[in-house]
């Protein structure tokens, strides 16, 4: 399970905080990815009667900013993961070669900016598609549009802050059942003073989920832009750690035991095993008749089935009432 560290827009066009807060992301974190929004072209994204439209303009980074952020990540070896708004953006952007590249909910059917980002794709690049607040037959649609095997659907909207009673898992998990070929992730957006923030996202990871995303800040409670949902390092390294425990919860999923459940099914000790009720002699058969299953001090190595399955094989040494049958003993 990976950890992602949200930025989105909450440098609020502020370049020094926007560095510091990435360093400090970068070096105190457990983060895998750092999450960056990108936006060079504001005239694609958003029409001029929109009213962010001049406040987007008035906030957008150039390229040779956003090389010098980029850096910051890479050189504290974070991985990049890169929102794109524009077409601009993703040339830019593919020039890093990010494992991961989303295109936002707000995106999710531009058939233009699918395509352009689906010229640019390669085999080592994952598209996660952020389809929290939108219809299945638009997550639909944006899956045929981009083509590829290598798709993440982000789950998780954000409300301004998002209220637990509308993430909705049972919905989620039904998406998960229709596209089990896919990665799953959670973007979390729970209130960043909610007393069960770290509970609700771990709740969230616990859906199956390969990816978990969480806006961060060193600037708790200040209204910056995202600032509801925008957590702290402590807290945020608080749910690696509860990943890490869920994670090994969680298991392989193989259906083989596992040695704590070998050392639970112990045959004798803890599950009924199959004990002579009477003396056998050599040559003699194994019927129902001359064993119960009893719990024993006694250990033996053949299951209740194991020992059904024997049934009539034959005894191959002389045995006394209150013996605990075992393989070496038939033949």
């Amino acid at each position: 399970m990976k950890l992602i560290a949200e930025t989105a827009w909450h440098h609020d066009g502020d370049y020094n905080f926007f560095k510091n807060l990435v360093t400090e992301l970068s070096i105190k974190t457990k983060a895998d990815y750092i999450k960056f929004h990108i936006t060079l072209d504001v005239d694609e994204y958003m029409h001029t009667d929109h009213p962010g439209y001049n406040w987007a303009k008035e906030r957008i980074f150039s390229e040779k900013q956003w090389n010098n952020i980029f850096n910051i990540a890479l050189e504290n070896n974070k991985k990049l993961m890169l929102l794109f708004n524009d077409k601009k953006a993703i040339d830019f952007g593919m020039k890093y070669k990010p494992e991961l590249v989303e295109i936002h909910s707000v995106c999710l059917n531009d058939i233009k900016l699918l395509n352009h980002l689906k010229s640019k794709l390669d085999k080592n690049t994952s598209v996660v598609l952020g389809i929290g607040g939108t219809d299945v037959y638009e997550v639909e649609e944006a899956i045929n549009l981009i083509d590829s095997d290598n798709i993440i659907l982000m789950h998780g909207f954000q409300n301004y802050p998002t209220k637990y009673e509308d993430i909705n898992f049972l919905k989620i998990n039904k998406i998960i059942n229709l596209y089990p070929m896919y990665k799953h992730g959670y973007a979390d957006h729970t209130a960043w003073n909610n007393k069960n923030n770290v509970l609700i996202t771990t709740l969230g990871a616990a859906q199956n989920m390969s990816f978990i995303e969480k806006h961060v800040t060193t600037n708790t409670g200040e209204g910056r832009t995202d600032w509801q949902a925008a957590i702290s390092i402590e807290n945020f390294n608080k749910i690696h750690e509860q990943l890490n425990i869920l994670s090994a919860i969680k298991g392989g999923g193989q259906l083989s035991l596992n040695d704590g459940e070998k050392s639970y099914s112990t045959f004798g000790a803890m599950k009924k095993a199959a004990i002579l009720n009477q003396d056998i002699k050599n040559g003699e058969k194994l019927t129902l008749e001359v064993f119960d299953f009893k719990r024993t001090g006694q250990s033996s190595n053949l299951s209740q089935v194991d020992i059904l399955s024997s049934l009539n094989k034959t005894f191959t040494k002389n045995l006394k009432k209150g013996y605990c049958i075992s393989s070496t003993d038939l033949e």
